[in-house]
């Protein structure tokens, strides 16, 4: 009977190792380029590669409560310039990748979603430990640019 419960449980534990194994998402080497890149110039406050390396024209972000629709360079460099500020004034030092949520690609669009934490200038975190962030991204011929964004949490806390 012993023998029996064991096996079962060894099966149990197989069967959720593998379930666990084919439900991680591992996006193409592009996206996650531009993601690792993306989280590097935000830690940085690197606005101006941001807005012209990252960011697509127009952007759209759907916070919570508005949709704010960025239609030129400079409507991104002034939503980047005011977010870093509030940022900045609540002491944010860096950000990190946890995981990737989902991911989605047609053959315009990639719709990512992306688990990140926020860290202090002293390296402790920020707010919520597990932060996440909807992306929908636009092939363009200049590569893949952030076309629209649904932050799961308040921007600049």
């Amino acid at each position: 009977m012993m023998k029996n419960i064991f096996l079962l449980l060894l099966f149990l534990f197989n069967i959720n190792c593998k379930t666990e194994i084919s439900n991680k998402i591992n996006p193409p080497e592009e996206v996650v380029n531009l993601f690792e890149n993306y989280t590097k110039l935000w830690s940085d406050g690197n606005l101006e590669l941001i807005a012209s390396n990252i960011y697509d024209q127009p952007m759209s972000i759907y916070s919570k409560d508005s949709i704010l629709y960025l239609k030129s360079n400079e409507d991104v460099k002034s939503f980047l310039s005011k977010t870093f500020k509030n940022l900045e004034d609540n002491n944010y030092g860096f950000s990190t990748i946890n995981k990737w949520e989902s991911y989605r690609e047609d053959k315009n669009y990639v719709i990512i979603e992306m688990n990140y934490t926020r860290f202090l200038k002293d390296s402790s975190i920020m707010g919520e430990r597990f932060r996440k962030a909807t992306y929908i991204l636009r092939k363009t011929d200049r590569g893949l640019k952030i076309n629209s964004m649904i932050p799961h949490t308040v921007l600049e806390q």
